[in-house]
């Protein structure tokens, strides 16, 4: 069974790739306007991702205080 990225590995591999060369080596820097607009996509991913985990914790909190308590 071969195991994927998650959302994380593989933003963080783009990342790697996009300011290391890729593939193909070495390359011009990118200009401030790119950098910029990468960086705030970057926010948004993470702001977007954020926004899940704390609906997962919302959805399991109000589903654990659903579940009845067994008493021995």
């Amino acid at each position: 069974m071969r195991r994927g990225y998650g959302m994380r590995g593989r933003r963080m591999m783009a990342r790697r790739m996009w300011m290391h060369g890729g593939c193909c080596g070495p390359h011009e820097e990118p200009s401030a306007e790119d950098r910029l607009a990468y960086l705030e996509e970057y926010q948004r991913d993470l702001e977007q991702e954020t926004a899940d985990v704390a609906e997962r914790i919302r959805k399991l909190k109000e589903a654990s205080s659903k579940e009845p308590t067994v008493q021995a």
